[in-house]
Formats: structure tokens, sequence, C-alpha cells
């Protein structure tokens, strides 16, 4: 199976975004999702997977810790799974009518409506007619989530889920799927903290002779760890975009709820 997905509304902090993804899904948990030509995650099985993290593909254990490192409000790993949006969806929600026959990108598909638990409105959803996945959902707040250029395939070339550049490797010591959510929160939180005061941040660091200066800085400014420094100093320019903050929030969010669910299922 591939396709695209567009996503666009507004993140947490009202702000608006709207991304695209093109992604390819083969058997044995293989996936490849690039944004703007850009492979953000890559998956040969359920045990080798990459993800784009600050710029750069690195190696993450696969089982337990197959999570959306994607940098986004939704992506494509959000359709299909134990873990899909309209799994998460559909406990609070019942539908409100039922299904119309309509075409989405030349596909036949099913549009209904799900009405929300606190009765704020319908949801519209629509579901392909050949493979069951869900192809749109739009909010009465008008958040969309598109899927078009669906195609089914008997086979994808598996070089399609292979990855032959420069990849960072994790770790060893660390392969802990808990452990690895939490540094990851530590960066993310850092980032985060450093989205919220551009200025004084700027203005910190601008009058330091040296990195080690600069990072002493940031450590003060933000009252974020050595490692949080780190990635806060290593920050492209395009990462201050308001999309952006919505990205870390949400994944900030999708760790958060990781690590809280780890902690009472896995012990």
């Amino acid at each position: 199976m591939s396709g695209s997905l567009r996503v666009s509304g507004k993140n947490r902090q009202a702000e608006p975004f709207d991304e695209r993804f093109d992604f390819w899904h083969g058997g044995g948990g293989q996936w490849r999702i690039e944004r703007d030509g850009e492979v953000v995650y890559l998956a040969a099985d359920e045990e080798t997977v990459f993800v784009l993290i600050d710029g750069e593909l690195q190696r993450q254990s696969g089982g337990r810790i197959r999570m959306a490192w994607v940098g986004s409000m939704f992506s494509p790993l959000d359709l299909l799974g134990e873990n899909s949006l309209l799994r998460k969806m559909s406990s609070g929600m019942r539908a409100s009518r039922g299904a119309d026959r309509i075409d989405i990108g030349g596909r036949a598909a099913w549009l209904t409506e799900l009405a929300t638990s606190k009765g704020d409105g319908n949801i519209e959803l629509a579901f392909d007619d050949a493979t069951g996945l869900l192809v749109l959902l739009r909010s009465p707040s008008g958040g969309l989530l598109e899927v078009t250029n669906l195609a089914v395939h008997d086979q994808i070339d598996s070089e399609r889920f292979t990855w032959d550049g420069p990849v960072a490797d994790a770790d060893p010591g660390k392969d802990d799927p808990l452990v690895q959510a939490a540094q990851r929160i530590e960066i993310l939180s850092a980032i985060s903290s450093a989205l919220d005061r551009p200025q004084d941040l700027l203005q910190a660091v601008s009058g330091t002779r040296d990195g080690h200066q600069a990072k002493a800085a940031v450590i003060d400014l933000l009252g974020v760890t050595d490692t949080g420094a780190d990635a806060v100093l290593a920050m492209q320019i395009r990462r201050f975009g308001s999309a952006e903050k919505g990205r870390i929030q949400a994944e900030l969010t999708e760790l958060r709820n990781y690590v809280a669910d780890y902690s009472t299922t896995d012990r």
C-alpha cells in the first residue's frame, strides 16, 4: 500500500499547520514515510527502525517502542494498527448516521459521521471501500486528515524499506525503551523551553566567547541539563517556526503517555 497524507488544522497553541507525507507500507511492519522528499521514518521490519531526529536518521529499538517519532501532530503511522487514530477515537464516540457511498481520489469510499461524547459537533469520516483504510477525517474545528494517491500493490520492492545512507547508531547501553523515551523527553523539553524564549536565548548566547560559555548560558537561562543545552545549541533556525512548536508538543505528549502506559503495564 502507498499513498499521500495531508494533515492540517490548528495545534494545541491554536497555531495553524499544514503538513504532507508520502508513505509506503508493506507486510511485516515495513514502512517508509517521507516529508517534503526527506525520509523521516523507515522500517524494514518490526525490529529495524530508523527515525529522523534532529536532522539525522537514528537507529531505534524495535518492539515495544514502535512510536510515531515523526515530529507531527499525526502521521501515516496513525492510520493502521492497534494504536491507530480510529481505534483511539472509537471508544468515546458513536456513529450519528448511516454511511453514504462517495468517490475520493478516483476510489470508492464510504462517508459517515461520529458524534463526540462532549456533544460539540460531529466528525466526518470516510473509509476506502477496497481496503477499509481511513482516508478522510474532518473535525468541526476545521481540522483535516486526508489520504490521496492511495494504491494497493501485490508487492513493494524491499529496497524501498532499506537505507544505505549515513546512520547514527544508538548507544548500545541505552536500548531500554523507557530510557530512550526519557532521554527524548529531556531533549524535547529543553527545545520547547527555547522556543518559548527565542529573544532571551539569542541575547544570552550572543554575548558568549565560546561553546562552553554558550552552553553554560543556556543552562542558566532555561534551567536545562547538559544534554538539553547541547540540543538547544544544535537547533536549526527553521525550528523556531510556529508549526515546529506544535510538533514538539505533540511528540512530548505521546512520549509522556508512553512512559505512563509502560510503567503500569510492563512491570
